[in-house]
């Protein structure tokens, strides 16, 4: 070989990561920023599963629902609050309960979406309808057009979503167990992998996959309301000035791109919010059966199926950790033995 050629050769070698093609090199850099990112915010993940849970130990304030207007109200302590009083009660290394579950989890996920993307791509192309007018802008297609290449990205997102959260279901219950076990002060999962050998020993595929059926259907929520709300939004705005972005007014025209931009950062925001219930009932079905004390009297009743666990939580129960700040108490509340108000979460037959 020529030294020209092998220097080239040498150097196409050194550029590439782990040897991956550049699709899974990408791929690969993009899931260690994820895990990276997800393991720095883990207290805030910790913090919103004992939430979802009904843990509520930190004594109530009071305020205005409207910060300086509103009605009077209690409200539970917003959750960097929370993070700082559970670190000082418990101990700050509890904030980074479960790390190990939760990267597996995330790791699972990200590899079983990137494989079964690749999977439809090369085997499946026409699965959803037949891959046209993909290369084309928003704007140069007709309403059917738009339609039909939404239709066809929901359903293969819905798959690829599908496959990827049943493939980490396992470690996400190991996860949420793990975190559970605060609430009562327990140690019966220590590590990712002996959680996973107990829950199969003690309660089979049925333990395992607790939860799954309500995190599937939130999922698919979501990702449908993305896509045709999106979809509506766009449609819409094509036909007015302020999304008309073939205008001959260069500035008009880029005006108009950045409102399509907004439109697909904002509608996930709003979408997300329909979802959520369906994260907490699939928390709140993670620990059935586990033993713990969450999952017994008076924390919690024990479910059935996870449409016993929606009605549970209908009532006040069902949006538990969808927000950081302004977390009004809107169940009932406790005389503590230091005389302070607290949050009642306990059921009582």
């Amino acid at each position: 070989m020529p030294q020209a050629e092998r220097i080239m050769a040498e150097g196409v070698q050194q550029d590439t990561f782990l040897g991956l093609s550049h699709e899974d090199e990408k791929f690969a850099k993009n899931l260690i920023a994820k895990l990276a990112l997800n393991s720095l915010s883990l207290p805030l993940t910790v913090t919103r599963t004992l939430i979802q849970l009904g843990h509520e130990p930190f004594p109530l304030s009071t305020g205005k629902t409207l910060i300086c207007a509103g009605r009077n109200a209690y409200f539970l302590p917003n959750v960097f609050s929370y993070i700082g009083q559970l670190g000082k009660t418990r101990g700050y290394s509890t904030l980074w309960t479960g790390l190990d579950s939760a990267i597996v989890s995330l790791t699972v996920q990200g590899i079983a979406s990137h494989r079964t993307e690749q999977y439809l791509d090369e085997y499946y192309q026409e699965v959803g309808g037949p891959r046209v007018n993909y290369d084309k802008e928003e704007d140069a297609l007709t309403d059917s057009e738009s339609f039909r290449r939404v239709l066809r990205k929901g359903v293969r997102d819905s798959i690829i979503r599908i496959v990827a959260v049943t493939a980490a279901r396992p470690f996400t219950v190991c996860f949420i167990r793990q975190i559970a076990q605060i609430i009562g002060n327990e140690t019966k999962y220590t590590t990712c992998a002996q959680a996973l050998s107990v829950i199969g020993k003690q309660e089979g595929p049925a333990g395992l996959f607790s939860g799954l059926a309500p995190q599937i259907v939130g999922e698919l929520l979501v990702i449908w309301g993305v896509h045709v709300f999106t979809y509506a939004v766009q449609r819409v705005i094509l036909r007015t000035e302020i999304g008309d972005t073939k205008q001959t007014d260069e500035s008009k025209a880029k005006a108009a791109k950045d409102v399509h931009k907004f439109i697909h950062t904002a509608v996930p925001f709003l979408v997300n919010s329909f979802g959520y219930p369906y994260s907490v009932v699939s928390s709140v079905m993670a620990v059935a059966g586990s033993g713990l004390a969450v999952s017994f009297l008076p924390y919690s009743p024990s479910f059935g199926n996870w449409h016993n666990a929606w009605d549970y939580l209908h009532p006040v129960g069902l949006k538990r950790g969808n927000r950081l700040f302004l977390r009004e108490q809107v169940g009932a509340v406790t005389v503590g033995a230091d005389q302070q108000l607290y949050a009642s979460n306990s059921y009582f037959a």
